[in-house]
């Protein structure tokens, strides 16, 4: 009889995963330092990943899901094409801001050529959200007609700069404005005249 997998058990060693991979880099952290990091045995680990690469997709999957789901909870039809862009980009940074060891792990692997091209494909669907507003931008004739990847690509890097600023920023008044410095500059390259 298979032995059943507890969900607890492969929570746990997503958590260590991300903690380690965070603090000592994807490639420097071995499935053996994650299983001891998890209080269990290396053979214990591959019961749930058959393999590191399985383990770096699903966190990337997951962090990609938990994003997705705290600003798909934000957004409203009733949102202007204005409000729904700046939702996006406030709801992105806050939950950043909130998950920093979760920020940290996506911008190493992001661009790295760590993660599987289907995984990429797979974590896209999440974020329908930004082509969304982008697409109602454009049928609205708010935004330019950029191509829809270069808009959500300078969304996304535009988010970057504004939280590589943040995290050196420790006063809360001044967050707030470097948020909203950050969207004038991304809205402002972006929207109609």
């Amino acid at each position: 009889m298979p032995r059943k997998l507890s969900p607890e058990k492969r929570e746990q060693f997503l958590d260590s995963a991300l903690n380690l991979f965070v603090a000592n880099g994807v490639k420097n952290t071995s499935t053996a330092a994650i299983a001891k990091d998890a209080g269990t045995a290396s053979g214990t680990f591959f019961l749930y990943f058959p393999t590191k690469q399985d383990l770096i997709n699903e966190l990337v999957t997951q962090i990609g899901r938990q994003q997705s789901e705290y600003i798909t909870s934000l957004l409203a039809a009733s949102l202007s094409v204005w409000e729904t862009f700046f939702t996006i980009w406030y709801g992105s940074i806050r939950w950043f801001l909130d998950n920093r060891e979760a920020y940290q792990y996506f911008r190493q692997v992001r661009d790295s050529g760590l993660i599987a091209p289907e995984v990429v494909r797979e974590s896209e669907q999440y974020f329908e959200y930004y082509y969304q507003a982008i697409q109602r931008g454009l049928n609205e004739d708010l935004i330019k007609p950029y191509p829809m990847e270069l808009i959500g690509s300078l969304l996304y890097q535009d988010i970057v700069a504004v939280m590589n600023l943040l995290t050196a920023e420790p006063d809360p008044d001044q967050q707030e404005n470097l948020i909203q410095f950050g969207f004038s500059i991304f809205w402002d390259g972006i929207k109609t005249e």
